[in-house]
């Protein structure tokens, strides 16, 4: 058998940069590897600085039992077919138990993410939203440690839930924030989420009023929701900025309306123009301070009063009240979006007037209405004003 003895030898065969070799070495794997230098001088001095590490590795190894020296070969023969070290594999375990070791159950990682985003003074609306979209997730997943779920289990999971497209999207979006949170705190070295199926879901057109449906609406409407209905409808307030909005935000000598952080969905300012029908509805309710409207217990079956009234005083006098009758999401506000959008036909004012990214109004409200409809919305104002 050659002597497995590290030595220094001349290599005949290589050109000036490997005149002379080590032999003797070897890889992690066990097998033979050589080492090359320019000079002999070069090796020796090598070899010399390697030789307490080699020792030492040596008098490891006599040191280990029958059983583990058993153990070793044979591992090192089952990793060898994918030309994986026994100490690559070893460190690898080491890694993922550790991991293991730190990571925690779904419902933990739940809690967190929940009192995480309530601390960032998230939105009542998005933080029952994240609640609620988790909660359906932790029926399956509760009991596992977050870093043992695999993406093709979300990716089974979300694929199962049977709903709409866009109720998958946004599925997966919450749980791709959960999953990036265990990322960064430790739970977990990658995303899972990242790497499950995307679905493309449609974006219907938004349904909106018509100027017809907004005078009747307008009209039946009780005096404590009539400024509410008409600064979604012609400011393009959301309900939940109306619903926290106060008369000392509204300017009716300067022409605008002051979104601040602590009224937006985004957190981000804006001022809103007051129109000139805005003006007329709004300036007979105006107080100097107090909130726009009551509260929900109040303000919403009064909504649903004058939508029930408008429509059918519409459908008596033979109109169409089909919006008032089936209510569009969010119909006020993109009402407001497409007649705006369709009157001045600048989508990065009409995004900025509403508060969000103006590829959402091209996507949404473009070429849904003519100008001439626009200027009727518009020209909605109370009787006599």
């Amino acid at each position: 058998m050659r002597s497995t003895k590290p030595r220094v030898l001349r290599w005949k065969w290589g050109g000036a940069n490997s005149a002379w070799v080590v032999e003797g070495l070897r890889d992690e794997t066990g097998r033979r590897i050589r080492k090359f230098f320019r000079s002999r001088e070069d090796a020796n001095e090598w070899l010399k600085n390697r030789r307490p590490e080699l020792r030492s590795q040596g008098r490891a190894a006599m040191g280990l039992t029958d059983a583990q020296r058993v153990d070793a070969i044979r591992a090192s023969a089952i990793l060898g077919s994918h030309g994986v070290s026994l100490t690559t594999a070893a460190e690898a375990f080491h890694k993922r138990a550790m991991l293991l070791s730190r990571t925690v159950p779904f419902s933990k990682l739940r809690d967190e993410l929940v009192a995480a985003k309530t601390a960032d003074r998230k939105s009542a609306r998005y933080l029952s939203d994240i609640k609620n979209r988790l909660a359906a997730a932790g029926r399956t997943f509760d009991g596992r440690g977050v870093a043992a779920i695999e993406s093709r289990e979300l990716d089974d999971w979300l694929r199962g839930l049977g709903l709409s497209p866009t109720s998958r999207v946004n599925f997966r979006k919450v749980l791709h924030t959960a999953f990036e949170f265990a990322v960064m705190r430790g739970y977990a070295t990658e995303n899972p989420v990242a790497k499950t199926a995307k679905v493309k879901a449609d974006h219907p057109a938004p349904g909106i009023l018509t100027p017809r449906e907004i005078a009747a609406l307008l009209a039946e409407a009780d005096p404590q929701i009539a400024a509410a209905i008409a600064l979604s409808a012609f400011g393009g307030l959301r309900d939940a900025e109306v619903g926290r909005m106060t008369w000392d935000r509204v300017d009716l000598g300067g022409g605008h309306i002051k979104i601040d952080a602590g009224i937006a969905k985004t957190s981000s300012r804006r001022l809103v123009p007051i129109s000139d029908n805005l003006r007329a509805w709004l300036a007979p309710l105006a107080r100097k301070e107090g909130n726009i409207r009551p509260s929900a217990r109040i303000s919403y079956p009064l909504y649903r009063a004058a939508r029930k009234a408008a429509s059918e005083k519409l459908v008596a006098a033979d109109e169409p009240a089909k919006n008032l009758q089936d209510w569009p999401s969010n119909a006020l506000r993109h009402s407001f979006a497409s007649y705006r959008l369709a009157l001045i036909a600048n989508a990065a004012q009409v995004a900025e007037e509403c508060g969000h990214s103006i590829q959402i109004m091209k996507q949404h409200y473009r070429e849904l209405v003519t100008p001439a409809e626009a200027r009727a919305w518009f020209a909605v104002t109370p009787l006599g004003s």
